[in-house]
């Protein structure tokens, strides 16, 4: 099945979320009148990364100004849309960073909030955010598609339960520093490879603070691992279209899938060897 993709690439406006947003529909101008299956948004797309900046910047599913935005977005292009993510304040006093998946009819279907907290190199998001512990996987019907958000990448046992669960593509969206381009490739190409999917990366770029930059680079990366699309640093969006015929066909000539030992053992056994006295 032919599926139509767009990846959004945008540089947040720190504590302007109006100008932000406003931003991106003039990004999308050059899309007017076309349709997309799939629209992939950034990790907190509309705030930028900023920690510090979260609770503030925090907004129930309820009454969210971006999820609204992203609803619009899913009507105008007729395409189901991963919101990147947003904080999510919740009932219990808690926030999570939570990408919304919105359907083609500008409803919102499910969420799912980032597994794995960067809270690195100045970085303190575990101090704001409660991490989540539901994996989702998107059955779009031509389609199944796992999430993932931005730090979750360096854990591939998320992709592995994602890829034994029937999921062709592979989602993570991201604001991923521009300090570490070697590891956003490598494991992206990585997770494609070992789980013979689709991924597809959408990154924020640009300006973060003085001296803190996105990397930009959002992907998309056939089951081979080879990138089909990438942009560089420029704010702007991955038009292309992708085929999951490639994923049975690729699954089929290799099994590699089903060579896996796990899924005929519950666990591993494990000898630890001492060589030393």
């Amino acid at each position: 099945m032919r599926l139509k993709v767009l990846v959004i690439q945008n540089n947040a406006i720190l504590n302007n979320k109006n100008a932000t947003l406003e931003n991106i529909s003039k990004l999308l101008e050059q899309y007017e009148n076309k349709n997309f299956d799939i629209i992939v948004f950034p990790e907190v797309f509309s705030v930028g990364w900023n920690c510090k900046n979260f609770i503030k910047e925090s907004e129930t599913l309820e009454n969210s100004e971006t999820i609204d935005f992203l609803k619009n977005i899913a009507l105008e292009f007729k395409s189901v849309v991963f919101g990147g993510s947003f904080i999510q304040k919740m009932q219990n006093g808690t926030f999570r960073n939570t990408c919304p998946i919105i359907s083609k009819q500008g409803k919102l279907i499910t969420t799912y909030d980032k597994m794995h907290l960067f809270s690195h190199k100045g970085s303190e998001e575990n101090k704001y955010i409660t991490f989540g512990d539901t994996l989702k996987i998107i059955d779009i019907g031509s389609a199944k598609i796992g999430i993932s958000i931005c730090y979750d990448i360096r854990f591939p046992e998320l992709y592995r339960t994602y890829s034994k669960a029937g999921a062709e593509i592979l989602i993570n969206c991201a604001a991923w520093s521009d300090k570490k381009p070697e590891h956003w490739q490598i494991m992206h190409k990585s997770r494609a490879i070992e789980n013979q999917c689709f991924m597809i990366t959408a990154d924020q770029t640009g300006k973060i603070t003085e001296d803190e930059y996105n990397l930009g680079h959002s992907m998309v990366i056939n089951p081979w691992g080879e990138t089909i699309a990438e942009l560089h640093k420029e704010e702007d969006c991955i038009s292309c279209e992708i085929d999951t015929n490639e994923v049975k066909q690729l699954r089929k000539n290799f099994p590699l899938l089903k060579d896996r030992r796990d899924s005929n053992l519950n666990v591993f056994k494990l000898e630890e060897i001492k060589i030393y006295e």
